[in-house]
């Protein structure tokens, strides 16, 4: 059955009235109809990312979520934590609007990226001001029909866990930092770290190396090796491969994906729970 009354989001109504409906709406449908629960959330971070982008970004004018979400990133202005979220719920929201059943435990798993999201979305709404939302409650599940359905909702639990670990190791290997890493104190230690170096090395004796001077021969060679008839390529060869090799990690993360819609769908059927009468 769905929960009559709905409480994660309250808070979310006093700083954004519409995000706070649809945000409502989806929690009161997570058992009852996970495929409305996801639509009803990817809606909801299309409208705060449609207000932030207004906000940190004015000149973007693209109406595209993924856009507007992979912009604000950029800039800056998205943390990363709170854009991995966004993405899985644009993913699971794109995927049951397109009619990919899904068990009520992946909904479940966008419900409470969603609350994550709203606690922080409404901090830059407000300019940075402090947010309190009170910790996120799972909305109570439906007592399963038998055996069959208990172990299916299980089996949809485990799946989930396997979904979330493999994309988060996806987003790691795609990443040049790491988790915590913080490129402006980093660059100032590499830098007073050379520059203690190239001290050291002057009261040696030794000449000081021309930084600009080395990397232009390096390209200079680098050059001459790309373009050689037998160890290189031609610029435009290199080209093609690079997009080419783009297009083959593209493609598999894709049929990843997919695998897991699959997936997804098998033990959305497997473990179907009846529709309460009333739905919020």
């Amino acid at each position: 059955m769905s929960d009559p009354s709905p409480h994660n989001f309250s808070f979310l109504s006093r700083y954004d009235t519409d995000a706070g409906r649809l945000a409502n709406q989806a929690e009161g449908y997570v058992h009852s109809d996970p495929e409305s629960c996801l639509f009803k959330l990817r809606l909801m971070i299309e409208m705060m990312a449609r207000r932030l982008t207004q906000m940190q970004l004015p000149d973007l004018v693209s109406p595209d979520l993924s856009t507007m979400l992979r912009a604000l990133e950029r800039a800056g202005s998205l943390p990363r934590e709170r854009a991995d979220a966004m993405h899985a719920i644009r993913r699971d929201g794109n995927a049951a609007v397109h009619g990919n059943p899904f068990p009520a435990p992946a909904a479940m798993r966008r419900l409470r990226d969603a609350h994550r999201v709203s606690s922080w979305y409404c901090s830059m709404v407000q300019r940075g001001a402090k947010v309190r939302s009170a910790p996120f409650v799972p909305p109570a599940m439906p007592t399963p029909k038998d055996t069959a359905q208990r172990k299916s909702i299980e089996a949809a639990e485990k799946l989930e866990d396997r979904i979330e670990e493999r994309r988060h190791q996806t987003r790691q290997a795609l990443l040049l930092f790491g988790e915590g890493f913080d490129v402006g104190q980093d660059t100032r230690r590499i830098i007073a770290e050379l520059e203690a170096l190239d001290k050291v090395a002057h009261e040696a004796g030794e000449p000081l190396i021309d930084a600009d001077s080395t990397m232009m021969v390096m390209a200079m060679e680098l050059e001459s090796l790309l373009h050689h008839p037998r160890l290189g390529l031609t610029s435009s060869e290199a080209k093609r491969m690079a997009a080419e090799e783009l297009g083959a990690v593209k493609a598999a993360l894709e049929a990843r994906e997919q695998g897991y819609e699959d997936a997804r769908a098998a033990l959305a059927r497997e473990a179907s729970i009846e529709p309460a009468d009333e739905t919020p």
